[in-house]
């Protein structure tokens, strides 16, 4: 029994270690996520995409910033096209629907697909389901034909992922309003995520969770 509780001790000192790594990587990761897709957004290519949206487009969570969903559905965007991406990420950590309408939509390039993830910044601010339609429906008219546009994944627990649910909800009836865009279904995605598919700060996604986000902006891709 006493060993038993020696390798259980050990083990639970090796994971509060390799947490607090995490934390402690978590602390630049905005910074390091933000300089490499300005890097990537230099790289010449034949073809564009521009993801707008918040911290889930920079891949925040992730040790790997290309494992975003626009890391993801860049690289499969390029394997189905066989041509080189241009990967321009207006998205930034902590905007809402509001601050992409204010904000990333006058600064978006040329492009030959858009792609918009909103909603979980705004589920947590508290905005609500009449604020998001209102913007939401003004980002979508806003967007060139055959953009990609999500719902809200799912937040997983407590308060803001009943928030999330109401405004992804909000969102799917927008877009059925908007048939020149293409939905997104990432709630349905990401649905029952294991803990051990997030980041150090508990909150975005890994590597592996950042799989199924990516799968979902996939699907969407034209044929």
């Amino acid at each position: 029994m006493v060993v038993v509780r020696r390798v259980l001790g050990v083990l639970l000192l090796a994971v509060l270690a390799a947490w607090g790594r995490g934390l402690a990587a978590a602390q630049t990761m905005e910074a390091d996520h933000a300089a490499y897709w300005r890097r990537r957004r230099r790289s010449p290519g034949e073809l564009t995409l521009v993801a707008l949206g918040d911290s889930l487009s920079q891949g925040l969570g992730s040790t790997d910033p290309s494992s975003s969903w626009a890391g993801r559905l860049a690289a499969a965007w390029e394997e189905h096209s066989g041509r080189p991406v241009r990967v321009v990420v207006l998205g930034v950590v902590g905007a809402t629907a509001a601050d992409v309408l204010r904000d990333q939509l006058p600064e978006m390039p040329p492009a030959d697909l858009v792609a918009l993830g909103i909603g979980t910044n705004d589920a947590a601010q508290g905005v609500t389901p009449e604020q998001y339609r209102e913007t939401f429906s003004a980002l979508c008219a806003a967007l060139p034909a055959g953009s990609l546009v999500a719902d809200v994944p799912d937040l997983q627990r407590g308060p803001v992922r009943r928030a999330g649910l109401e405004l992804s909800a909000v969102a799917r009836e927008v877009l059925a309003e908007h048939p020149h865009l293409r939905p997104v279904a990432l709630e349905a995605a990401t649905h029952r995520m294991w803990p051990w598919m997030f980041g150090p700060d508990l909150a975005h996604p890994n590597t592996l969770g950042y799989a199924r986000h990516g799968a979902a902006w996939v699907a969407a891709l034209p044929d």
